[in-house]
């Protein structure tokens, strides 16, 4: 009787525990999807902007976007599949409908675009349209082929970060292998910290997060309707400031630990070659779009071979392109055109009219410089 009454004791004293911890992880998840001050759980407060950019309208960027939630949010809103989509990082933001001349195309690069999110937005469209784009320009910098690429914000959320793991299960034969960590945000504590602070300082205006609105004013930094950017005018105009911070460069490029980078992980460039030949299996055109970096900066990592991968990253790609029958459009290093410092917003980010400059130089031609 007594070991009876003991056990029953004890599984109450389980089912309390568990009752306490499943009110205690309920409740954080509900306070931090409820406040989501990054916007990286729901796609609800990016479904306007969407809208509003499908269109026609230039709409200003809110504090709190989140790029990647946003271009889940334009697919999703989205009544027809573009002819051309644009994938990549920031340094392909530029690329859209007046510098390439394909009027049917949008612009999905993210800011630190790795070879996941390419996954993940190739994947959110054969989702919904059960076929791919019939054009497909895929931005490429050194860093997509780094083994320790610390990249993981493609990772936050729930249906962007599923559309990555299905595309490469179903182009890879095998399931994706996620190098980088990153918290759930539903039962992060550091995010919920962050989402009281942000109720604290906000009130109940955290709750509504900004608000979707076409943008009046053009020296502040927008997002285009086809999906390229327009930054704030300080970095959006040329000036004595910006060139000063270009020519402040003084060794490697660290972006994405990039000065660490000393060869091509083969898993990368597994995972990349397959994807290209997925997408030219299925009918789809490719381009590759290499984005020079600074004449400055090249001095450094090209001359001085600070970035020693770099230069073997660009011959590998214009080997696989040749193999493939890839056009490929621009180059690491920006000597090899008419381009000085001036045309850049900071070492490794052309400006619009650079970036023309490089598109307009090689694109028609056959893969590789011909000036």
């Amino acid at each position: 009787m007594k070991t009876e009454l003991a056990n029953r004791r004890f599984l109450l004293f389980v089912f309390q525990l568990l009752l306490a911890a499943g009110l205690i992880l309920g409740g954080l998840a509900l306070f931090n999807s409820s406040v989501d001050a990054s916007r990286v759980i729901s796609s609800k407060a990016h479904d306007a902007m969407a809208k509003l950019a499908l269109e026609g309208n230039t709409v200003a960027a809110p504090e709190n976007y989140n790029e990647r939630v946003y271009q889940l949010a334009i697919v999703n809103n989205q009544s027809a599949i573009p002819e051309t989509v644009m994938i990549g990082s920031s340094r392909g933001m530029f690329l859209g409908r007046e510098i390439t001349g394909f009027e049917n195309l949008y612009n999905h690069c993210v800011s630190g675009g790795c070879l996941e999110d390419d996954y993940a937005l190739l994947g959110l469209y054969e989702q919904k349209y059960a076929r791919l784009p019939s054009r497909v320009i895929l931005e490429i910098s050194p860093w997509l082929f780094y083994g320790g690429n610390p990249e993981a914000r493609w990772l936050e959320n729930y249906s962007y970060r599923t559309a990555a793991e299905k595309l490469y299960s179903a182009v890879n034969g095998q399931k994706l292998e996620i190098r980088v960590k990153k918290e759930n945000p539903y039962l992060s504590v550091p995010y919920l910290q962050y989402n009281f602070s942000v109720l604290c300082e906000q009130g109940f205006a955290a709750f509504r997060g900004d608000e979707a609105r076409v943008s009046a004013d053009p020296t502040e930094a927008a997002d285009l309707p086809d999906g390229t950017i327009r930054y704030a005018a300080a970095l959006e105009e040329r000036s004595a400031e910006r060139l000063a911070a270009v020519t402040s460069v003084s060794g490697p490029v660290t972006y994405q630990n990039a000065d660490k980078m000393t060869e091509l992980d083969e898993g990368k460039t597994g995972a990349f070659e397959r994807l290209v030949r997925y997408l030219l299996d299925r009918g789809t055109e490719v381009i590759f779009y290499l984005q020079p970096f600074s004449p400055t900066q090249c001095r450094y990592s090209f001359d001085e071979a600070l970035n020693p991968a770099f230069g073997p990253a660009e011959a590998y790609l214009r080997s696989f392109a040749a193999r493939c029958g890839v056009e490929t459009v621009g180059a690491y290093d920006s000597r090899l055109y008419p381009l000085t410092d001036e045309d850049f917003i900071d070492f490794m980010h052309l400006d619009k009219t650079g970036t023309r400059t490089v598109w307009q130089s090689d694109y028609g031609h056959a893969a590789g410089i011909d000036h």
